[in-house]
């Protein structure tokens, strides 16, 4: 598999985590936008974090991870569904150079307006508003593993350690949380103190080439080979867009038909290009015409 996830847990330890690498999505989302490197270097760590946060909650919707920034990047998103289809994306400021080498807070906080979200999606359009968001700060932090673990550890409660990488050829990350210690209940283990401060001395051994060139399964057997970590079925994240004509069609009808028409007599058509899968979606004035009357026919006391 080129894209894999791998959960895994201690059996005496109180620590569990995830693994995963990258390759095949990440391509797909790299065809569509040339990135300088350090843009690409954030946007594929932000991706790998992204997809072992969604794969270790229980929620119904989608997690999507927003990074807001007042330097070379305006924004940065990515998108991951509980059944780990993901989609990603970077804005940037055309007036402003990506400096080579740059880091995250050079790219997103050169002026301390840099700002991050995690956000748990309803998957219920009527209940969007139930939305959770989660604000992190990322003025302390230098990047993405910092600011994502830090947020884990005090919003959260779960003591959080990451390790992210990327290039042009894979996102890869691994990641690490303190369990609650279940000792004295019934069969549950007694952990020694140590475990955690023991896996965590193992994790930072781990390289960049590392997590970028072996698999997840690869690299668990590397770094924590003495300690027998028991693994999870693996998982296969993928690219999958949410765009549709349907959707971009509510996007029209969201515009008012007087403006819609509008553009339509400048234009001549309308044409909207999902930027996270590059397709286009192009309405004629029929199709217009017919997106309007639909609503009409929708509307409380038409007559159908």
């Amino acid at each position: 598999m080129f894209d894999t996830l791998e959960h895994f847990y201690f059996p005496r330890a109180n620590a569990r985590g995830s693994a995963v690498r990258l390759q095949e999505s990440w391509q797909t989302i790299l065809e569509r936008r040339a990135y300088p490197a350090p843009v690409q270097k954030l946007l594929g760590e932000m991706t790998a974090a992204a997809a072992m946060f969604a794969s270790s909650i229980t929620f119904p919707g989608s997690v999507l991870l927003q990074i807001m920034g007042d330097g070379p990047v305006r924004l940065a998103m990515v998108e991951v569904k509980p059944d780990l289809g993901l989609r990603a994306v970077a804005r940037l400021r055309e007036d402003v150079p990506v400096p080579e080498g740059a880091g995250m807070r050079e790219l997103v906080n050169a002026s301390g307006g840099g700002r991050c979200a995690i956000t748990l999606v309803q998957p219920d359009p009527a209940r969007r508003a139930e939305s959770y968001q989660g604000i992190v700060d990322i003025a302390s932090t230098s990047s993405v593993a910092e600011a994502l673990a830090a947020y884990m550890t005090h919003s959260e409660q779960i003591e959080t350690r990451l390790w992210l990488s990327a290039d042009a050829m894979a996102a890869s990350g691994l990641m690490l949380q303190k369990v609650a210690d279940e000792g004295g209940r019934g069969e549950a283990p007694e952990y020694d103190p140590e475990d955690w401060n023991r896996v965590q001395k193992l994790a930072e051994t781990v390289t960049s080439g590392e997590l970028l060139r072996l698999e997840p399964r690869e690299l668990l057997k590397r770094l924590f080979w003495q300690e027998n970590p028991a693994l999870a079925k693996p998982r296969s994240p993928r690219f999958e867009c949410g765009c549709s004509r349907e959707r971009v069609g509510g996007m029209i009808r969201a515009l008012g038909e007087k403006q819609a028409l509008e553009l339509l007599a400048e234009k001549g058509s309308i044409d909207v290009t999902c930027e996270f899968c590059g397709k286009t979606y192009s309405f004629d004035s029929i199709d217009v015409q017919a997106l309007f009357e639909e609503r009409a026919a929708k509307a409380p006391g038409s007559i159908n």
